[in-house]
This record gives structure tokens, sequence and C-alpha cells, in this order.
């Protein structure tokens, strides 16, 4: 009877030791997705095949991007299981070319949360910085965003009928540290994320963000 313990102690040793690999293997794992680059350039900016160079648009290392258009002016990114709001060119809430000051942003989201709420939902918000960087599409440019943001973007058209990005900063809801009357941006021209907008004299564009998590 006294070999009991030690047996008990060796059953649970081999029990956690075979549970081990598949915490390991079940565990939840995320990688970046692709930037979006498929061509190549030289230090002085020339166009040169990719095979063999090791850089970006050779490797093109990451996930591969993934969007559903949900038919309701939404835009679900399968890959980080965010919902994007559409933007439009037909003057509404959604309209592209409307600019808010950051306060105004967060204003915005109000009216989209206001019941019925926008496409059903009432849970929408300003995206963080790394949230807004993951439409950022470096293989283009002006705007640097991908192809489902930018499609059929024509003078009155809606969130149902079009998918619009206008080519500059986005406010996001991150600011920045050591400095809080400063926000984080993305400027959607080059694809670029920077944090010297002023929270209360600058005007910025605004795409709302759902989900995620």
């Amino acid at each position: 009877m006294t070999r009991l313990p030690m047996i008990a102690t060796l059953v649970t040793v081999l029990v956690l030791s075979a549970l081990a690999p598949e915490a390991d293997a079940g565990a939840r794992r995320s990688r970046p997705v692709r930037t979006g680059q498929t061509t190549c350039w030289d230090t002085a900016g020339t166009v040169i095949a990719c095979a063999g160079t090791g850089v970006d648009g050779d490797l093109r290392r990451g996930e591969p991007r993934s969007y559903q258009d949900n038919g309701d002016g939404t835009i679900r990114d399968k890959r980080t299981a965010l919902t994007w709001e559409k933007l439009s060119d037909d003057g509404s809430i959604h309209d592209w070319d409307n600019v808010y000051l950051w306060d105004e942003a967060f204003e915005k989201i109000a009216d989209l949360n206001t019941p019925p709420c926008f496409a059903g939902f009432c849970d929408w918000r300003v995206p963080n910085r790394f949230e807004l960087e993951t439409i950022v599409d470096l293989g283009t440019a002006n705007p640097a965003v991908s192809a489902p943001f930018n499609t059929g973007c024509t003078p009155g058209c809606t969130v149902l009928t079009c998918s619009c990005t206008f080519s500059g900063v986005h406010w996001t809801s991150t600011s920045a540290a050591g400095a809080g009357n400063i926000g984080w941006g993305v400027n959607f021209f080059v694809g670029s994320a920077n944090r010297n907008y002023l929270k209360a004299t600058e005007s910025y564009f605004v795409r709302a963000v759902r989900g995620g998590s």
C-alpha cells in the first residue's frame, strides 16, 4: 500500500505528458497577412526580377488575404474576423469625403450605433492602429488598400454598390504615448502609420470596425 502514492504520481506525470502535445497542437496561432507586394526593385528604384532576391515581393510571406462582401454595406476580413464599414460617395454618413476631428470620430460611431444601428449591429468602434493597418496593401498606392475597399467608387454610389477609400489619413482610436493630445493615423496614400495628428485641430477620415475577438 505504501507504493500507491508513487504510482499515482507516475500516472499523473504520464497523463500530463500525453496531453501536452495536444495542448500545444491545439493552441491558437496567428500569422501576419501578406503585405501585397509582388513587384521587386533595386536600390535605384528600378523594377527587377524577383526570383532569388529575398525581398518581400519575392518571398511573399504571411497569410493570403481573404475578404467577403456581406451585401449590407460591410466587408468581413476572414483572417482577422474584423468586419469593416464600407465607404461610399453619396453624401451619407458613410461618404468617403467626410472628415472628423478626433472627438467627432467617436460621434460618428455613436450615430452608427444608434438603433436600428448600421447593418443591424450596435457595437461599431474606431479601429486601433494595428487593426486599421491590416487592410493596408503595400503592393499598391493611392490608395494603398486591399482591392475590396477600392471598388466601383463613382459619384452617387452607396455602400451597397461600391467601396471607396480616400488616399489620406484615417483616424485610429490609439493615442500617442507621452503626448495625449496627438493620435495615431494611417495614411492610405502610401500605407504609412504616424502619430503626428493633433486631435483638437486636425480633421481626418474614419472607417468603423467591429468584431475581431
